[in-house]
């Protein structure tokens, strides 16, 4: 995975934060997940 933009990042985090807002729990922790574990792989 390429780094993030400082859009790209913002981007998402509103995403999450919208899917969390509207009850979509799980899903956003997946979403996170799946980030840390893309994140961790780069290192």
């Amino acid at each position: 995975m390429e780094e993030m933009t400082r859009l790209e990042l913002l981007t998402l985090l509103y995403s999450i934060q919208a899917l969390m807002e509207t009850g979509n729990v799980d899903k956003a922790k997946e979403i996170i997940e799946k980030v840390i574990k893309e994140a961790e792989r780069q290192q």
